[in-house]
């Protein structure tokens, strides 16, 4: 926990006297004495959080006091359900407070759900029952987005903003990606973002950073080859690399090559095309994704880059590569030079990418266009 911050362990309630016992607790205030006192109550949104496999609310403690700590919210967290299990819905409470300034501020309501078997339908009525009116809803879905899930049908049409995490996503990470993308379509009123496309944004910030040199430009136009490569680890997925090739495919302006995207085990090809200078004919660009390990990389993180030109300038290599320690290699060899240099990689913590979005959503122009070209490249294999 934050030291700022009191949270109390959760409490199990009946659900109906959910607003009852969380009107105690602010009036109660919870100080480190137990003794009464007055409280600010700060809410700017209503956070559902739908648990990962195998994550129990209590694991998301420290995450869920990040967030309240700048965004004050009522949070719902939902754990994962077994339905076989006899039809069961334990509802337990708490609050974050704020112990620092006079008088000390309630940030926090926490309202965590615990379905078995057939309780699990009647949590969507449950939920909406329990939202805090006029501010914004928002979901975030930890885990395997399952559409057909009877909470994320009701759920999704009435949220201002939904949060995946596509680092958990245990199907093709390409289908889910296709799928977040026709949900855009689908619902157009609400903002739709992932919390791995904050992850890769170092590495499109290293690729960028190549071509910002102008006599490295020219190269931009004569990309023959692209390697991606991640640490694979327990169950790591490739989506953070394949979210990579679509940035760079749709920042660029390329067409997908129909039909020309593969998988082979935990291998991905595609072929994308570009204009020539005369604006009539083509030239074709391969991507490749492949497992690089690093043992101190967390499953499905990005682990090298590798962008190689092919044209009537002399070729030119452009490679950033993850170290040991959190570190990343970078060289570039052109005509008119060779550099080596290494760099900290600063991936943003999954509780900081979570308050950005909840402070603006963003509709990321560059996100989205990433994930139409992506949706043009696999939509033929679903």
């Amino acid at each position: 926990m934050l030291p700022d911050l009191l949270h109390p362990p959760l409490r199990v309630v009946p659900l109906k006297k959910v607003e009852e016992e969380l009107s105690a607790l602010r009036k109660q205030g919870l100080a480190a004495n137990h003794a009464p006192t007055a409280l600010l109550r700060a809410c700017t949104l209503t956070l559902v959080v739908l648990c990962d496999k195998h994550e129990d609310p209590v694991d998301l403690e420290r995450l869920i006091a990040e967030i309240v700590e700048s965004n004050p919210a009522r949070v719902i967290l939902i754990a994962q359900h077994d339905p076989n299990a006899d039809a069961w819905l334990e509802t337990r409470v708490s609050t974050y407070t704020a112990r620092s300034g006079n008088p000390a501020r309630l940030v926090g309501e926490e309202i965590a759900f615990y379905p078995r078997g057939a309780q699990y339908e009647s949590l969507p009525s449950a939920v909406l029952a329990l939202r805090v009116s006029g501010l914004p809803f928002v979901l975030y879905w930890r885990g395997q987005p399952d559409l057909d899930d009877v909470l994320f049908r009701a759920l999704v049409g009435e949220c201002d903003q939904i949060l995946f995490d596509s680092l958990h996503f245990t199907a093709r990470a390409e289908r889910i990606n296709n799928t977040i993308a026709r949900l855009r379509g689908d619902y157009a009123d609400v903002s739709f973002g992932d919390i791995n496309w904050q992850r890769i944004r170092p590495w499109r910030e290293i690729v960028a950073q190549f071509f910002d040199d102008p006599a490295n430009v020219p190269y931009l136009n004569t990309i023959a080859r692209v390697q991606i490569e991640f640490a694979l680890g327990m169950n790591g997925n490739q989506s953070a690399a394949v979210l990579l090739m679509a940035w760079l495919a749709s920042a660029l302006g390329w067409r997908v090559v129909p039909g020309s995207y593969q998988r082979q085990d935990t291998t991905r090809t595609a072929r994308f095309e570009r204009f020539q200078a005369d604006g009539q004919t083509t030239r074709e660009i391969e991507f490749t994704i492949s497992v690089r390990e690093q043992e101190d990389c967390f499953p499905g993180e990005l682990t090298a880059v590798r962008i190689e030109t092919s044209d009537a300038l002399p070729e030119a290599v452009f490679q950033a590569t993850r170290r040991t320690g959190g570190f990343v290699d970078v060289r570039e060899l052109t005509l008119n030079r060779y550099s080596e240099r290494c760099l900290r990689l600063d991936i943003p913590h999954e509780s900081n990418v979570i308050a950005s979005e909840l402070d603006a959503p963003r509709r990321d122009r560059n996100y989205h266009r990433a994930l139409e070209l992506l949706d043009a490249l696999v939509a033929p294999m679903f």
